[in-house]
């Protein structure tokens, strides 16, 4: 009988070392510059009528999202929300350690960026915590135009 425990447990042991790599696997990390909570998106291609797509943001949990480019790409990027206290961002994924390429300001929520060569961009709602009475969350509205 205890020659049989220990195969049962050898057998058991074997099991778990083979579901070890597979439960990793499930598990994959995120991108660096992905924040906890934050859900990657990919929205386009663009076609001759404006790219629209609504959301919700709250302390960093919502979706991001990415925009393949081309060189020469001259696009409008409008953010619309009830909230004053969003603002989104766009970085230049070409080289994802750069600074976002725009951040908007209170009050101004559209920007005009050209694609400098064929690469992605991340654009990122963004609710400003520090803001008094900011709520729990914002929903927007993010439109995308070729120009």
């Amino acid at each position: 009988m205890n020659r049989q425990l220990k195969k049962r447990q050898f057998i058991a042991l074997l099991m778990a070392s083979c579901l070890a790599p597979a439960i990793a696997f499930a598990q994959q990390e995120q991108p660096f510059w992905l924040n906890p909570g934050e859900v990657l998106k990919t929205i386009g291609p663009l076609t001759g009528d404006a790219l629209r797509t609504s959301g919700w943001t709250r302390q960093g949990r919502g979706n991001v999202y990415r925009l393949d480019v081309k060189a020469g790409d001259a696009l409008r990027i409008t953010l619309a929300s009830s909230s004053e206290f969003l603002n989104f961002a766009v970085f230049d994924m070409a080289d994802p350690d750069d600074d976002a390429i725009f951040f908007s300001d209170a009050g101004v929520k559209m920007t005009t960026l050209t694609a400098e060569k064929d690469t992605w961009w991340l654009i990122r709602p963004i609710l400003i915590l520090s803001a008094p009475r900011r709520g729990l969350g914002a929903h927007y509205d993010l439109t995308i135009e070729k120009l």
